[in-house]
């Protein structure tokens, strides 16, 4: 494919976190284009690049008039699956900026290829709305084609929440700092081990991105075991703009089928409820094996965005992708 480069008088280079106001207001723009509400806020966007090492891991690009025109950043998963999250400013859409951030992410992939194990599948991906026109396009010109659906699912909590209901032998407590982080890592791990597509997490970079979080974990909640001791499940949630965002609910196999998760949800939202949090949001696969937009659908939430995961190949190979398609 040929190489895109930015217009004349465009620049790329790092972010700092000096940039993080210039970039909330980015992405809260391209938030309200797309009809959505702008959540995006400077504490916010410092807060998603807890982990992130902003001087390999991001681009800005600055228009000649000194906006900030374009951005995106990566999640990088063992070098065998990167997704790459890119945003054009509605004011400069049509210039090839969104080529350029495409471009970008995959340079980055195919300049690091070696790091991947021997003969692995080398593989890009960005979620792209499924409203979102022009960046289908985008996608399907360089390369790309749907391989997931994910759904944003969300609760309005106009009247407190169900009381939690736990299976027998289990409680549920607040996750303590400095005292519960490993173990709450390998449940998590063995939880989303059925997760379509997921490598193994890396519980440094676990820490590295959940460091606010653990801080003031009022919002992450624990399943124990009570004749184990055992994690049985997790829900980790926080506050964003004012939002509540559940960004993990698993319970490990062991524990399923005996109602742990939306007790797990229950838990949750009569948190987020106590501290004055209406608007309470997450993101799951839409063909999830463990059947997860059900429970939620159970639980009270809709789908309120509805997104394609969308995929290129850099490097044919042994398939490191757990696909748990009939798990």
């Amino acid at each position: 494919m040929p190489t895109v480069t930015l217009p004349q008088g465009y620049t790329a280079r790092p972010p700092t976190l000096a940039d993080a106001a210039a970039v909330a207001n980015l992405i809260a723009a391209c938030q309200q284009a797309t009809g959505d509400k702008a959540t995006m806020t400077t504490e916010e966007q410092a807060n998603d690049w807890q982990g992130l090492d902003l001087a390999d891991e991001a681009v800005l690009i600055t228009a000649p008039d000194g906006q900030i025109a374009g951005y995106a950043d990566l999640y990088n998963r063992r070098y065998v699956r990167v997704s790459v999250y890119g945003y054009t400013h509605p004011s400069y859409r049509g210039h090839g900026i969104g080529a350029y951030l495409a471009q970008w992410g995959e340079t980055w992939t195919r300049e690091r290829i070696g790091r991947a194990p021997t003969g692995a599948r080398v593989v890009v991906e960005q979620y792209i709305r499924t409203t979102n026109d022009s960046a289908i396009r985008l996608m399907q010109t360089r390369g790309y084609a749907p391989v997931r659906g994910i759904y944003v699912m969300a609760i309005t909590l106009d009247a407190p929440p169900p009381i939690p209901a736990p299976p027998a032998n289990i409680s549920i407590r607040a996750f303590i700092p400095g005292a519960d982080e490993r173990a709450t890592f390998d449940a998590v791990e063995e939880a989303f081990q059925d997760t379509w597509n997921r490598p193994p997490g890396i519980f440094e970079r676990w820490l590295a991105m959940t460091k606010i979080e653990r801080a003031d974990p009022g919002l992450w909640f624990l399943a124990i075991d009570q004749p184990t001791g055992e994690i049985a499940g997790v829900s980790l949630g926080k506050i964003a703009a004012g939002e509540g965002w559940i960004g993990a609910v698993g319970v490990r196999r062991p524990w399923r089928n005996r109602g742990l998760a939306l007790a797990l949800l229950h838990a949750t939202f009569a948190e987020y409820y106590r501290q004055g949090v209406r608007e309470v949001n997450l993101s799951v696969d839409a063909e999830s094996p463990t059947g997860a937009p059900r429970l939620y659908s159970r639980a009270g939430m809709r789908v309120a965005q509805s997104y394609a995961l969308y995929r290129t190949e850099l490097r044919a190979g042994t398939d490191l992708l757990p696909s748990h398609e009939s798990v």
